[in-house]
């Protein structure tokens, strides 16, 4: 892994999520460490049109990106909810969406036709960075205020 993709990777660990709609707002924390409740019945899935991999486009062609992959996930019938993932002083953020219905591989072949170098997937047992190639998950633990 380039040092360019290991520091966007190390981001991704980093990214508090916020779901406006649901009121939540998850923050990563140490692997195993789980705080709050989980509120879905299955895994779920966080992925982004936006700024993909070293690319970075102005906030109009983000929301375009952004509504071009809503209209996606609503045309492949799949519930979600509006996301901002970014850094937890808001110096960066991204908008995505929080998706119920994916396993694994299909969040990381959407995010990977995006141009996305990882999607997020969220369970009981832990928040997990997942790459959209073959580099290794990282796993964490979460809390949800």
């Amino acid at each position: 892994m380039d040092d360019a993709r290991a520091q966007r990777t190390a981001d991704y660990t980093r990214a508090v999520l916020r779901v406006p709609e649901l009121g939540l707002v998850l923050r990563p924390q140490a692997p195993g460490q789980v705080e709050g409740v989980f509120p879905f019945d299955d895994t779920v899935h966080v992925v982004t049109a936006a700024d993909p991999g070293a690319q970075r486009f102005t906030a109009e062609e983000n929301a375009a990106r952004q509504a071009r992959l809503e209209a996606e996930l609503d045309a492949r019938g799949l519930r979600h909810w509006a996301t901002v993932a970014g850094a937890e002083d808001g110096s960066h953020a991204e908008a995505g969406a929080l998706v119920v219905g994916l396993d694994d591989d299909a969040a990381r072949a959407l995010g990977a036709a995006w141009g996305q170098d990882a999607v997020f997937r969220w369970s009981r047992a832990a928040w997990s960075v997942l790459a959209c190639d073959d580099a290794e998950p990282v796993d964490l633990g979460w809390r949800v205020a």
